[in-house]
């Protein structure tokens, strides 16, 4: 129906042409072109910051409460997190199909609600969706003649960012070596105590003339006391006399009174000694005769053991004669004897006498007694045992008796020297204290003596006790005489008395006057003590009250609107400071005291002006420059963006001809060297499809025709390309590429099928409909084979689904536009061009066709061979290319551009300023190689810092090389390395085409999960150690080294407890020390906005040392301060601590990555140390994981088999549906395995890895390698169907269309080609797809011809099908 309308209406065909043209035109104007497809990747980033926090802390009061609120989300997939020194950053990924915007609501939602949870430290959580446009498309550098860092800073800052941000499509420029310049307050102690003394002296001036009053009074209260004194003299002087005569009286009573109570006390002693002495003896007598006692039993118990072993010796020399008795059998039965029995027996047979036997009988009646002795007797191996046996029994009976715990004779025996010792020792004691008692008459020798000793001491204490008695008598009469005198006295004091009061009273005024004088100088101190205190600076202007003043003087901001008649005034409260002279006059406080001016801030501080200097590095060939990152906004294209800033560089370059703006990354220099690069193997690819075409039909005009329909076709693929969004990128081009040899199989098929009927006779409009419509079920079939090969990616997902669902859409595009094509422009074309046809010989294509029947014939009749060789043959290409491992994609595209790093060495230190002079010298030594252009050095890391901060461990060095030089990247870097071995430092190079591999992963990452940092570190050097010793390796890192000093101060909470203080008041002790310069306020000036950071002048140089000699104050409960140093409750401790504290799904991990060298494969690699990691004992609660690029290639490559799976699952059922049959589809399914042979030997034989982007052309092959077999099947039917047998059908058929499958084959091996063989720079990415079609069509297309036949004849029974069909 179509070929029949577009040959009957040839200008409307054209008019579509047209149309299709000019549409391509535009739409190829305006498509966007990228490196790679657009992406959305489901990540989002969550930054906290808690400033001052080490990791653990940040861990704790902030990333584990975000991670848990954020697993609660919809469509979560994972949530994973990085705690830093002062930050946090949460990972959430999330399902592909997840809507982002709503994710991100629901984000903040959540956030929303934890703020209140963070503590006061930690800041707004700031939220970011990971986009691949945050990668820069550009990294230029700008320098300027005559300018210092300084100057050119500010120029970037103040004209260049600005007119570079303006550009259509620049989302952000971010310049890395700017100088930033800030205003420094330190507060300045001198001048604080020089200000306090002026304070002070006013203070002391204004409280002089009270001070003066008070003094004046003291005075008249001391002459009133004098006056007191002297009249109390005059008055004791005439009470003295009377008062003296009576005193002495009393004397004599006393005197009298104190010798009757010595001569009482020394009776009272001698009666007390009587009492003791008596009560000593008596006690020395009792213990003595206890202890005669004793020795008296124990002399006794040690005689009954004696006995007993003479005893049990006695009875032991009988022993054999006993044992004899005890044991005797009766002869005759055997049966024990009784001892009479026994006795009788010896007697009677003469054994021994009557006498002897008695004794025996005596002996064991003894034994007999006591069965225990007997049983001991018995059991006795000699003497000494029984003896020892009858010892212990008998000291036995003494302990249960005693209650003793002898074990011997022996110890009965020194028990009893021991008591006789103490025995001994009594009477020399009794002996030594003999003299005290010899003028008692008492005579003391032994304990014996004491009975009568006592009785001489009891008649001494009677007469004792007598004396007593006398005295007290006479210490009566003494009491009655004092009491006469007191009486007396009573008197005289009476007059006395009266005087005093009138003193007392007069005292008591005094009193009370000199305590109210006291009471106003207190007063008066501590009203001048409370002025001092709050006057001192000290006091009152603290580093935090210094921020809130500088705060709120630096204040501008409208109040409202006034209205005045028709004047409507902006009322404005304020004005902000401009200067640094202002900021110094700036007036902090007025102390309202006459002759103190108003505190400035240069009285109190000192100010100056401060930059990064330190910490900031960035030149281009040698000279102070800045560096700019920049980035594009989304939905713009990469290559645009590149161009207009290009332009921009230029002119502003021409306007400025001082400024040098070197570009060091292009992104769009990728684009376009992939653009051109494939747009010539497009062509090229079409060139050579056009010449086998030629080749094989020998016919202009149907090789025009085809021709033709190349561009149109792509032009087509082009239109429905940019309504459907899809971007030029190296993923979209390359389906153009590989499509333009797969789009002429339809026009083949339809030229070669009208060219015929043209030959037999059919008029050319009749030759051109039928012709096309004759094989339009068949090239639709075809077709639908080759796309539904694509269908499956619907059903992966993540990054492959992604990288390659606009490869799949390219290819279907172009095949649906050659189908499209095929059945409308061709026939149409044809019927104007083939009006005229001439019969072409190919006679040596004739000798092939021959060729080739020969060899079929011979392969039909010896099937099992050919079977066995296509399998050895598969089984061989498998496990050769297998083994050598699989990858992702080659993201690594040669350019005039080098990247390298320079750091420190590993196990080594090096200072920024090291750093930065290292970095001076290998730029000076990389200007020596020849080909260098341009060379620019900045301080920091990667490009793609999504934090946007730059360290200083690392200077980043970029290269152009000189376009028109003929050195190659890799000479460059090989002299580099020469110029650099032996240098104190690590230059690493790089010429990765993009920093695309920082987002995909590269190398081998393996994460070791658990809780315990210490137990993870232990487990994190196994596994370091592990991946070191496997070979192919390098740059093995164990997550170690990114450590920091610690300095770790441990509280003694009692002790600290005896001082008032909690560990939280240490903490804020030394907080208050440490903490850092913050910014107070801001200048803005005309040229540039000033910082203000405020610190103490103690806190500008803190070091270790000062925290260890910090003291606090401590107060006592009688309010006595003392100062205590902190190291008195506790101890300091140095060492390291993680930097960052990873996690994932809210478990800890350390990542363990290292590099692979170019000889080995990360896959082989990852498999080999997987089987070393699982020989390590791992603690319950912890695992290892394979991460990185082996887990991303893992995923990848499931994605794919299943596509793989499903694809030949489709291309099934379509040939289900075609052949209307379940056998013929099955035989033609052969072909794909036969295809994949060639693709792995392909890859195997060009050095190639199996990788995701092969895995593709896999998938391709088995869409379209079924087309040859289609066509051979259909045709070996169609010959069956008109009654040929079956293997002359099979041969015929194979003959007939050998040419058409050479001719599809070769158009699209050529078209191919050249991407495979990486002609044109670029195309390194997508060259591994084409190695595989290339040889999967070769090898494919080849064997198809021998084996699809020969399984057709195994499959398919010798029958006419032509009664079939009746």
């Amino acid at each position: 129906m179509i070929p029949k309308y577009s040959v009957k209406r040839p200008y409307t065909v054209l008019v579509a042409v047209v149309l299709v043209i000019v549409l391509g035109v535009v739409s190829l104007t305006r498509m966007t072109t990228d490196l790679l497809p657009a992406m959305n990747l489901p990540y989002v980033i969550v930054v906290t910051t808690d400033v001052g926090a080490s990791p653990e802390e940040v861990e704790k009061d902030v990333t584990s409460s975000i991670e848990a609120a954020m697993a609660t989300t919809s469509n979560i997939n994972n949530v994973s997190s990085m705690s830093y020194d002062n930050y946090s950053m949460v990972i959430l990924e999330y399902e592909q199909s997840t809507n982002m915007d709503s994710a991100m609501i629901e984000i903040q939602q959540q956030l929303d609600q934890l703020t209140g949870q963070f503590p006061d430290s930690a800041g707004s959580p700031i939220i970011m969706q990971i986009d691949p446009d945050m990668m820069p498309v550009m990294i230029a550098s700008a320098d300027v003649d005559g300018m210092d860092q300084a100057e050119v800073s500010d120029y970037v800052d103040n004209e260049l960012l600005p007119l570079l941000e303006s550009i259509e499509g620049v989302a952000s420029v971010m310049a890395t070596g700017v100088l930033d310049t800030d205003l420094q307050v330190t507060m300045n102690q001198e001048k604080i105590d020089a200000l306090n003394e002026q304070i002070l002296s006013k203070i002391d001036a204004q409280f002089t003339d009270a001070q003066a009053e008070l003094d004046k009074a003291s005075s008249q209260i001391d002459s009133g006391k004098k006056k007191l004194s002297d009249g109390e003299k005059e008055m004791g002087s005439q009470l003295g006399a009377g008062e003296n005569e009576i005193i002495n009286n009393k004397i004599q009573l006393f005197n009298t009174e104190a010798d009757l109570t010595t001569q009482l006390s020394d009776l009272q002693k001698s009666q007390s000694s009587m009492d003791g002495a008596i009560k000593s003896l008596q006690s020395a007598y009792d213990g003595a005769t206890q202890l005669q006692s004793a020795i008296d039993g124990l002399q006794k118990a040690k005689d009954g053991v004696s006995q007993a072993k003479s005893g049990a010796k006695q009875l032991y020399q009988a022993h054999d004669g006993v044992m004899a008795i005890l044991t005797a059998k009766n002869p005759m039965t055997g049966a024990d004897m009784t001892v009479e029995e026994a006795l009788a027996a010896a007697v009677q047979y003469g054994q021994m006498t009557q006498e002897q036997a008695n004794q025996l009988k005596t002996v064991i009646s003894t034994l007999q007694a006591d069965p225990k002795m007997l049983e001991a007797y018995k059991n006795a191996a000699s003497e000494s045992d029984f003896v020892a046996y009858m010892e212990s029994t008998a000291i036995a009976q003494i302990n249960a008796q005693a209650g003793t715990s002898y074990t011997s004779e022996s110890d009965i025996a020194s028990q009893i020297v021991t008591l006789q010792y103490k025995l001994d020792d009594i009477n020399v004691m009794l002996m030594s204290q003999a003299s005290s008692f010899a003028d008692a008459g008492v005579t003391l020798t032994s304990y014996k003596d004491i009975p009568a000793a006592i009785s001489k001491l009891s008649e001494s204490k009677t007469q004792i006790a007598a004396g007593i008695a006398t005295i007290e008598s006479a210490q009566t009469q003494v009491a009655d005489g004092k009491t006469s005198l007191d009486d007396a006295l009573v008197t005289l004091n009476e007059s006395q008395i009266s005087g005093i009061m009138e003193m007392s009273k007069g005292y008591a005024d005094l009193a009370v006057a000199a305590n109210k004088i006291e009471e106003g100088q207190s007063q008066l101190d501590d009203a001048k003590e409370q002025a001092k205190d709050s006057a001192d600076l000290n006091t009152i202007l603290t580093m935090d009250t210094l921020k809130n003043l500088l705060t709120a003087q630096n204040f501008s901001m409208p109040a409202g609107y006034v209205t005045e008649g028709n004047e409507q005034y902006l009322v404005r409260v304020g004005d902000e400071v401009t200067s640094k002279a202002d900021l110094e006059n700036l007036v902090l406080m007025d102390l309202g005291m006459d002759g103190i001016e108003p505190v400035r801030l240069l009285d109190v501080a000192d100010i100056e002006y401060i930059d990064n200097s330190g910490d900031s590095y960035s030149k281009v060939n040698g000279n102070a420059a800045v560096m700019l990152s920049i980035e594009k906004q989304t939905g713009y294209s990469t290559g645009d963006v590149t161009d207009r800033l290009l332009e921009k560089f230029d002119s502003l370059e021409k306007e400025n001809t001082a400024l040098h703006l070197s570009v060091l990354m292009n992104q769009g220099i990728y684009i376009d060297m992939i653009v051109k690069s494939v747009v010539e193997n497009m062509i090229v690819g079409a060139i050579l499809a056009i010449i086998v075409l030629l080749l094989f039909l020998k016919d202009m005009k149907p090789t025009l025709v085809i021709a033709c329909s190349i561009p149109l076709s792509v032009v087509f693929a082009v239109v429905l390309m940019y309504f459907t969004h899809i971007t030029l990128n190296i993923i979209s081009l390359s389906g153009l590429a590989l499509g333009i040899g797969m789009l002429v199989d339809n026009s083949i098929v339809v030229i070669e099928n009208i060219y015929r009927l043209r030959g037999e006779g059919y008029s050319i409009r009749k030759a051109a409909v039928e012709g096309a419509s004759q094989v339009t079920g068949a090239i639709i079939a075809s077709t639908l084979t080759t796309i539904c090969v694509f269908a499956p990616i619907i059903f992966t997902e993540g990054i492959t689904r992604q990288l390659f669902v606009d490869i799949a859409l390219t290819i279907a595009f172009t095949l649906a536009a050659s189908l499209l094509v095929a059945l409308t422009f061709v026939p149409m074309m044809a019927a104007g061009l083939l009006k005229n046809t001439k019969e072409i010989r190919h006679n040596l294509f004739d000798k092939v066709k021959d060729f080739y029947g020969k060899i079929l014939a011979v392969c039909l009749r010896f099937k099992p061979i050919v079977f066995i060789a296509v399998i050895v043959l598969l089984g061989t290409s498998v496990v050769a290319a297998f083994s050598r491992g699989y990858s992702f994609m080659d993201m690594n595209m040669e350019t005039n551009q080098i990247s390298a790093t320079i750091s420190a060495k590993e196990d080594q230190t090096l200072t920024f300023g090291e750093l930065t002079e290292m970095a001076d010298e290998v730029v000076e030594k990389a200007m020596t190689i020849d080909g260098i252009e341009t060379i620019g050095a900045m301080a920091g890391g990667s490009t793609l810092s999504m934090m946007g901060s730059s360290s200083t461990d690392s200077i980043s060095m970029y290269m152009i090389l000189d376009e028109e030089s003929e050195v190659s990247s890799a000479d460059v870097i090989e002299q580099l390395d020469e110029l650099t071995k032996d240098m104190d430092c690590e230059v690493t190079t790089d010429t990765s085409a993009s920093d695309m591999t920082s987002l995909m992963g590269s190398g081998l990452t393996i994460n070791v999960k658990g809780n315990n940092l210490d137990k993870l570190q232990e487990l994190a050097g196994e596994v370091a150690k592990v991946v070191e010793n496997t070979e192919g390796t390098v740059d093995v890192d164990d997550g170690l080294a990114n450590t920091t000093p610690s300095f770790t101060i441990s509280v003694d909470k009692e002790k600290a407890a005896k001082y008032g203080m909690t560990v939280a008041q240490v903490f804020q002790l030394v907080y208050g020390e440490m903490a850092s310069s913050t910014s107070a306020t801001t200048i803005s000036t005309d040229a540039n906005d000033y910082q203000v950071y405020v610190q103490s002048e103690e806190q500008s140089d803190v070091t270790l040392a000062d925290i260890k000699n910090l003291t606090f104050t401590y107060t006592d409960r009688e309010g006595n301060e003392t100062e205590v140093a902190l190291s008195d409750i506790a101890q300091f401790e140095e060492g390291y601590t993680l930097g960052t504290i990873n996690r994932d799904a809210q478990t800890r991990y350390i990542s363990v990555t290292a590099g692979v060298d170019d000889d080995h494969n990360v896959s082989l690699l990852s498999n080999e140390i997987q089987k070393e990691l699982d020989k390590i004992n791992l603690p319950e609660g912890y695992s290892i994981e394979m991460a990185g690029e082996d887990e991303m290639i893992a995923d990848a490559m499931n994605q794919l088999y299943l596509m793989l799976l499903l694809a030949v699952i489709f291309i099934y059922l379509v040939m289900v549906a075609q052949f209307q049959s379940l056998l013929s589809p099955f035989i033609i399914m052969f072909t794909i395995p036969l295809a994949f042979t060639g693709g792995l030997f392909a890859l195997y034989f060009t050095g190639n890895e199996v990788s995701v982007v092969a895995m593709i052309g896999f998938v391709m092959l088995a869409g379209i390698i079924v087309n040859n077999g289609i066509v051979m099947v259909d045709f070996i039917n169609q010959l069956r169907r008109g009654g040929m047998e079956k293997k002359d059908a099979i041969i015929e058929s194979g003959k007939t269309r050998l040419r058409p499958i050479l001719m599809t084959a070769l158009t699209t091996i050529l078209s191919m080609s050249t991407m495979a063989v990486g002609l044109g720079e670029g195309s390194e990415m997508m060259q591994p797809m084409a190695i595989v079609t290339v040889g999967g069509l070769l090898y494919g297309t080849l064997l198809t011809l021998i084996v699809v036949p020969c399984i057709y004849d195994a499959f398919n029974r010798n029958k006419s099908m032509v009664e079939e069909d009746l």
